[in-house]
């Protein structure tokens, strides 16, 4: 194998497949990046076993062929070269011979062989999706997941589409996060009903931030019995699901309500982050009393003292006082580009929701906590 390209091409990508990588790879080969040359381009791919990624650059082929490098050596070594043409050749022994101008590094590979296969992404069964939106999507739900692996099934987001529609849900058990991107640009054979893993997500969101993508680019996902895959221009993302089945969400979602309150979304955000720096530690809450014409928000936190934040906002209802735990409050503020929420309650005990007041069709469940 013998290859020409340039060290910005390299470079980008290598940082498009190098993130997945984990530190603590089973397989020394999981701790590479497979370079294997096709055509006029070189395709650079890596993989955990879980989640794979894979892309191509713009490559001169001298002599056509297939090594696989540490990812991390690979990285550090291209970042820091000057932005010129690099020569890349592997001999027999698996040494690659890496030069640029004067410079020249030495490395050792393993074979192709050794590297699990990603599978290739088939173009005639794909949804369609803006890449702006599935990003929007993704971080309007990921944050609610279960970090607790014992509850497999909710460490990844429920992916549905009906009526041309795609839905997303994450929830941990104390609160949900629901999204309805809307109609989707094009809807292939199969329906989407699959629970799909945090990471593979989050290299998604990833991968569509680096691309610097807009309303008008694509994504393209499709769906096999077992695993699904994101396509974005040259880059495929392809992820195990997350086997079972996702509990009834809509169960959790409250029918009805006595109150709806209207509030300044950035204004409660900033108020209720002020207040928790006073949150007990071991179990964080900050209280919030509605009254006639305003909003108490407060805590207090034994030995350290309290806090306490007003609002003026319009309501006439009766006085009312619930208690949420701080950071699921500012999670769901912080994702919300509307300038105003509505927060819906019945009691002090029961789930509160939270929605814009206008635009997309998203909202969040919050359960209480004693006051």
């Amino acid at each position: 194998m013998k290859i020409v390209c340039s060290q910005a091409d390299l470079l980008k990508g290598v940082q498009s497949v190098q993130a997945i990588i984990s530190s603590r790879a089973s397989l020394p080969v999981l701790s590479n990046i497979l370079l294997e040359t096709q055509k006029d381009k070189l395709k650079l791919a890596a993989t955990d076993l879980e989640v794979g990624i894979k892309t191509e650059i713009p490559t001169e082929i001298l002599k056509e062929g297939s090594i696989t490098i540490p990812a991390k050596i690979l990285f550090d070594i291209v970042r820091e070269l000057p932005n010129q043409d690099i020569q890349l050749e592997v001999t027999n022994e698996y040494k690659i011979i890496l030069s640029c101008g004067k410079i020249i590094f030495k490395i050792m590979g393993l074979p192709k062989d050794e590297f699990p296969i990603i599978p290739d992404f088939k173009e005639d069964n794909a949804f369609t999706i803006s890449a702006g939106l599935l990003k929007e999507m993704i971080q309007k739900t990921i944050f609610a997941i279960s970090n607790d692996e014992t509850r497999y099934i909710l460490t990844g987001v429920l992916v549905q589409t009906s009526n041309g529609n795609m839905e997303m849900i994450a929830t941990d058990g104390r609160r949900l996060s629901y999204i309805n991107g809307g109609k989707l640009d094009k809807q292939g054979k199969n329906k989407l009903d699959v629970i799909v893993p945090s990471k593979a997500l989050r290299e998604a969101s990833r991968l569509i931030g680096e691309k610097e993508t807009g309303d008008k680019d694509l994504v393209k996902i499709e769906l096999t019995e077992n695993q699904i895959a994101l396509k974005l221009d040259s880059t495929v993302l392809v992820s195990r699901l997350v086997e079972g089945k996702f509990p009834n969400y809509k169960q959790v979602i409250p029918k009805d309500h006595s109150t709806s309150v209207t509030l300044d979304t950035e204004k409660l955000l900033n108020a209720v982050k002020r207040v928790s720096l006073l949150s007990p530690e071991k179990a964080e809450s900050v209280k919030l009393q509605f009254i006639k014409e305003k909003l108490i928000i407060s805590s207090m936190a034994q030995g350290l003292g309290e806090a306490q934040e007003e609002l003026e906002i319009d309501y006439k209802g009766a006085n009312l006082e619930t208690a949420y735990n701080p950071k699921y409050l500012m999670d769901v503020l912080k994702v919300i580009k509307a300038g105003q929420i509505e927060v819906e309650l019945s009691n002090a005990m029961s789930p509160g929701v939270i929605k814009p007041k206008s635009g997309e069709e998203y909202l969040y469940v919050i359960m209480p906590m004693r006051l």
